[in-house]
């Protein structure tokens, strides 16, 4: 038999998982997309159980509590179906007067999601966990527990496999969400992936909750993150914005 661990010893590993997420979140949003697979990996060692092992939460005690779901409510048999995620292309010019769109990407908005998303509910674990949050033009679904452990256990967070599971490599690889930019009839992919967005969101979720649960032990600035005035709206299911000369008319029809 081994040495089991105090609760104050697994008291200050939460601490450190923590502030390993808020470094990587900071990481992230300075520009850093790969950041998000460090942040997977972390948020395995918070939150998955396995036959053979327990995440820290479940050592601690702490499974029981609701964690925040920040998703966005559209028609869920819509496709492509990003609840997690919003859209910004970033273009030059007057709309009206042939402006160019330099960019796209998708952007984890933390709690600046669009009016009318309700960004303080909460759930059990295993609803949230599981919670589809993406669904591709393939109808390809993804919950909060896919996007983590297949970037964590696969693809770069914490190993890497040889080969990828076919679902999440359409989504991550072949753009299986359909979704491209048209400027001046070139077409342009995002400049980020979907899932590493989604990863930024999750790590939010999860800190808001624990903040919840040991108030004071997330940095505000974190959880705050970048701040932006947008108009939204939503297209064929997919969450717009617009602001700031930020356009979406350009988003050409969703196709595989």
């Amino acid at each position: 038999m081994g040495v089991a661990q105090t609760e104050l010893e697994l008291k200050a590993h939460l601490i450190e998982q923590i502030n390993f997420l808020q470094r990587s979140a900071k990481t992230y949003d300075e520009g850093y997309a790969s950041e998000a697979k460090r942040i997977a990996t972390t948020l395995r060692v918070l939150l998955h159980d396995t036959t053979w092992s327990k995440s820290l939460l479940t050592l601690l005690g702490k499974k029981r509590i609701k964690f925040y779901n920040t998703a966005m409510e559209y028609d869920s048999g819509l496709a492509p179906n990003m609840k997690l995620i919003l859209i910004i292309i970033r273009g030059h010019g007057e709309k009206d007067q042939g402006e160019c769109f330099d960019d796209a990407y998708y952007r984890a908005p933390l709690d600046n999601c669009p009016p009318g998303t309700d960004v303080n509910r909460k759930m059990d674990f295993l609803q949230w966990w599981n919670q589809i949050v993406i669904i591709d033009q393939k109808k390809n679904k993804f919950s909060r527990k896919d996007l983590v452990l297949d970037v964590s256990n696969k693809d770069g967070g914490a190993h890497i496999d040889p080969e990828l599971n076919n679902k999440y490599a359409d989504l991550t690889r072949s753009n299986s969400l359909g979704l491209v930019l048209i400027s001046n009839n070139v077409e342009k992919k995002f400049s980020t992936n979907p899932e590493l967005a989604s990863i930024r969101q999750i790590c939010h979720e999860v800190l808001k909750t624990l903040n919840d649960e040991f108030p004071g032990i997330v940095s505000d600035v974190v959880l705050k993150g970048p701040t932006n005035t947008w108009e939204s709206y939503t297209e064929n299911g997919v969450n717009m914005l617009k602001g700031n000369k930020t356009y979406l008319d350009s988003i050409n029809a969703p196709r595989v």
